[in-house]
Parts: structure tokens; sequence; C-alpha cells
């Protein structure tokens, strides 16, 4: 995180005069070729000819009023990437669901998600030309990308010495970080703007100079580890595919099914002994220092932009090295990032195994449900313009928006996954009760084992009880990261105003009685899995519970006054309304339509 993505709060906000040009901005020099006479924001040009280079912009200096870019295809093109990222990460649960699944799925979506966010940060302050020379490498950072998020797999897969996705991994997001400190060298050296970019692309460069070390470190590690295999043959790549060929392909008998399952996950069979030297191969030589590396390389650049920003010069001397950022576009990526999340959710509940009993369609349904409450919940507590956003409001609620939504994402995935996991309870249920079917499904199913998902590892009730902990911790944690960032967006002081009455300037009760509800919610749902496990009634009771939060919400705000702000009422209705708004022209005068 930059440091100026918070720091705009405190310069950029009606209260410090954010509208009028600062002294930073008066005394500065004026900037070549940047900014022209009345331009608000600068974008690159559209040329009539070919460009091999053109330097980058700056968007905007202190003091100018924002405008909102236009909607970049770019972007939505590179956020696709990570409907499959986070899709691969929720595997990583489903088929995991303990401690280690918990530390490699915190560890490698941590890494691939600051990239996604510094990406932000870079764009909401800097433009880039359209040239050959951006656009050649922006597909390069698209297949390094792509190469990170196809390596996202299971623990099993990651951790053992036999395969090469954790070296993979970890080498494409050093990739990636030697590509985000070319484009900070390029606003170094080339950048039409203020002196302030320069300097803030130093500390960009070093700090995106210790992570590509950890990267690195976790690289060698687990690159040292698969190529000094001694059971490594280049020929076999650790696939699973020939294994399962080599079972025949219409046998569906139980030792046909039980030789290929306990070959798919590892499991020393009588059978495949002594004729597949590959067995007990994903056994040998496990550590997870890479995945440490990898969370101490996301753990890093966190806690270095943080402490970037809570050090900044006071008195606006922080607006001579830092450059301010666009925070209309910011809200704008982020409200996608939200939805890239919660469609996730949406996949993991729709791509599953389908049931046939009532008790699965109930589940279904109020999976569904929730998930669309969540993201109705979601909307109508962010801010939807930038002068009520918390990194405009100061550097302290920027920074705690910037750790919580963060948690939050992390949150949300492992929400959806929750769900996929109780859809598969209700199938291996539904499936147990007919023997026939289940060797039939387990048959069909064979090939996805091929992707790493293991077999259920653990009994039945510690399997569901597994299943419920991950469910209401997630939503629990979810619940809290949305309240502390509404809390960033408001601040404390205004969040104790609303809470007064108006007359006798005393806490009201209905104010209290709204503020312990909210609490008492959140405490049961966190503590709901530790009494209920079965995978329906644990749904039924999530689903009510998001229904009381979002009538918390709803009735809360009708009793409890917000101040009045400018487009306040973009916030008092269904955050997916789209309003008809328009201007009377020449025709609508005349009454001509």
């Amino acid at each position: 995180m930059e440091a100026s993505d918070v720091a705009d709060a405190e310069a950029s906000s009606p209260e410090a005069g954010g509208n009028a040009p600062s002294s930073a901005a008066k005394d500065s020099n004026t900037l070549v070729a940047s900014f022209a006479p009345g331009d608000a924001c600068s974008f690159p040009e559209r040329f009539t000819r070919i460009q091999m280079f053109s330097p980058p912009r700056q968007m905007q200096r202190w003091g100018d009023k924002q405008i909102l870019p236009h909607i970049n295809w770019g972007d939505l093109f590179f956020d696709l990437f990570y409907v499959a990222a986070a899709y691969n990460l929720s595997y990583i649960i489903l088929n995991s669901p303990s401690r280690e699944g918990v530390l490699y799925f915190v560890g490698l979506m941590g890494p691939i998600m600051w990239h996604w966010f510094l990406r932000v940060f870079f764009d909401s302050r800097f433009a880039l030309g359209d040239d050959i020379l951006h656009r050649a490498f922006e597909v390069l950072q698209l297949c390094f990308l792509a190469t990170v998020v196809t390596h996202i797999r299971p623990v099993d897969v990651m951790r053992s010495s036999a395969y090469p996705d954790m070296f993979a991994y970890s080498l494409g997001m050093c990739c990636l970080v030697v590509c985000n400190i070319l484009r900070f060298l390029e606003i170094k050296f080339f950048v039409v703007g203020e002196k302030a970019a320069k300097i803030s692309a130093n500390r960009d460069i070093v700090s995106q100079m210790v992570q590509c070390v950890i990267y690195l470190a976790a690289a060698i590690v687990s690159g040292t580890r698969f190529y000094g295999n001694d059971g490594y043959d280049g020929n076999e790549g650790g696939h699973r595919r020939a294994r399962v060929a080599s079972i025949g392909q219409d046998d569906i008998s139980c030792s046909g099914i039980t030789a290929m399952l306990a070959s798919q996950c590892g499991i020393e069979h009588r059978l495949l002994a002594e004729t597949s030297g590959y067995a007990g191969k994903s056994d040998i030589n496990i550590t997870d220092i890479p995945v440490w590396l990898c969370l101490g390389g996301w753990l890093w650049s966190t806690i270095f932009d943080v402490a970037m920003v809570i050090f900044l010069p006071g008195n606006g001397e922080h607006k001579k090295i830092t450059v301010p950022m666009n925070i209309d576009y910011a809200i704008h990526r982020y409200g996608e990032w939200i939805m890239l999340l919660l469609g996730e959710s949406i996949l993991s509940i729709l791509i599953s195994e389908t049931g046939t009993s009532l008790r699965y369609f109930i589940t279904f349904y109020c999976a569904i449900i929730s998930v669309v409450l969540l993201q109705y919940l979601h909307y109508r507590s962010q801010p939807h313009h930038a002068d009520e956003h918390a990194l405009r409001r100061n550097k302290n609620s920027g920074v705690l928006f910037f750790i919580m939504i963060q948690v939050y994402s992390i949150a949300l995935v492992a929400v959806g996954v929750s769900y996929k996991m109780i859809l598969y309870e209700l199938f291996y249920e539904e499936k147990s009760n007919d023997s026939r079917r289940l060797l039939v499904w387990m048959k069909e199913t064979a090939s996805r084992l091929l992707a790493g998902q293991d077999a259920p590892k653990y009994s039945l009730a510690e399997r569901q009880g597994r299943v419920a902990h991950f469910f209401c911790g997630s939503l629990a944690v979810a619940w809290v990261c949305l309240d502390l960032m509404i809390l960033s967006h408001n601040g404390i002081k205004a969040s104790l105003h609303r809470c007064e009455c108006e007359v006798t300037r005393k806490v009201s009760k209905s104010a209290i009685f709204f503020c312990v509800l909210r609490v008492a919610l959140v405490v049961f749902i966190a503590t709901l899995s530790q009494y209920v496990t079965d995978p329906l009634r644990i749904t039924v009771i999530g689903m009510v519970a998001i229904i009381a939060q979002v009538c918390t919400r709803f009735i809360g705000d009708m009793v409890i006054k917000e101040p009045e702000k400018e487009n306040s009422n973009d916030r008092k209705h269904w955050p997916n309304v789209t309003e008809a708004r328009s201007e009377p022209g020449e025709k609508a005068e005349t009454g001509h339509v």
C-alpha cells in the first residue's frame, strides 16, 4: 500500500481544504507535459500512429478535483484470473479442513491478493501509455499470474517434494514482483509528474525488493526439494493420469475403485505397492518452509506500508513525498474485488455434486439466499463517494480499512468454500444410502482426483464438525471486519454522535439495543458450531442470522439517523438499484420525445 493511499485523507478532505490547491501544489514547479491548464486528471492520449513507448503520467496532484476514469476493460480482464485463483484456493480448504489447510490457504492467497491491491494502488496514481511496450509487458505479467494461479493446489500436493507446484507458485510470484519493480523503476526515471512521484517510487522499490528476495528463497527451497528428490523422474512429471488409466475403464468393482482411490490419495495399497514406485513419494521430505516464506512476504509488504503511512510527516509535509490516489477509482475497484469473491461463493455452490434429497435442496437454496444477502449487506455498508470513504478521512482510518479488507476478503472465500463442503456432506450422506450409486459416482468422479482432490480423510462426525467450525468462524470474521470497515468510514466520534438522542443528547436506548443485538449475532454465529454440526441445520440457522443482520442494519439506519451528507440518498435504498436520471433537452422542451 502506497503511503499516499491513506494520507490523501488528511489533505483532500473538505475539512482540510482538499478542494483548494495545497501549499505544496502551489510551491511545486509546473508539470511538464503532464497537466494542461484546466485539466483535473491526466490520461494517456489516443495516438493515430503506433508508438513503441510513451512515459507514464501522474493522474492528479494534491488539491485537484478528482474525476472517476472510464471503465478499463483491461482491469476486468485482469480480474478473471482472480476468479480462477479464488476457486483454486477454495479447494485447499475443501481437501484439508485443518490447521495445515488454513496455513496454505492464507499463505497462498495473501501474496496473490497483494498483487491485485498493488495494481489498484498503482493505477489510481499513474496512467500508462497506449504503446507496444506497455501492452507487451502487460501480457508478460498475465502469463506470470496465470502460472501462479494454475499451480495453486491442495495441501498434499503443495507440500510434497514429488510435485513442482510449490516451486512454480513461488517462482511465479517472484517474477510478478520483478515486474512490479520494473514498473516503479519506470516511474522513477520516466514519469511525467511531480518530484514526489519519484520519491514514492523509491519506497515502493525497497518494499518490492525485499518481497522478491523472500519469494526467491521460497522458490529455491521448494525447487531444491523437487529437483533434488532421488525418486524424481523428469519423464514422469508427477502426473497421476497413467495410474488411473492402468485401471480398466469398465472396472467399477470394489477392488478396482479401492485401488484407484488408494493410488490417487497416496495410500499404500498392496496391489500397487510392488508395481508403482511412486506410491509413497508424496510422503517424503515434507516441509512447510516455502509456504511460511510466502506468508512472510505478504505480511512484510502489509507491515511495511502500514508503517510508512503511520510515520508520515504532518502539517502537509507528506505531500512533498507522496502522490495522491484517485479515491473514486479505488472505491470502484474495491467493489469489483468483493463482487469477484462473492462470485467465487456462487461458483462453489453451483459447481458441486448435485443431490436429489429434500435436505440437499433446502441447503442449496439457503446457501444461495445467504450469499445474495451477504452481497447486499456489504454494498449497503460501504460508501459510494470519496468524501465518505476511510481513505479520505485520515491516515489511521485508511490503515484500519486496508487491513480489514484483506482479512475480510480471506473470510469471504472461506465462507464460499464452507457452503461447498456442506453440500458435499449432504451428497455423501445421500450416496452412502445407495452402495451401487456410490460405486458409479466414484468411477465418474475419479477424474476429479487428478486435480489433487482426495477422498474424505476424517470420520463423519469429525468432518462435519470441521465444516461447521470453518463456516461459523469465517462468517463471524467477515461480520467483524465489515463492522470495523464501517467504523473506519464513519469514525468513532461520528458513530457515537449517531447514538445520541437529538433532544436529551444522551445515548438512546434504541441505539444501545441495536449495538448489543449486532454484537450478540456475531457471538452467536461464532459459537454456533460448538453445539450444531448438522449441515442442514447450520445452513438454515446461518441464513436466519444473516437475515437478522440485514434487518438490523436496515432498521437501525431508520431509527438511528445518519448525518446528512452530499449524495447520502444513495445509501437509503437497495444498493443494486439503478436510478433513472436525465436532463431535459431541446426536444423535451418542445414536447417531442
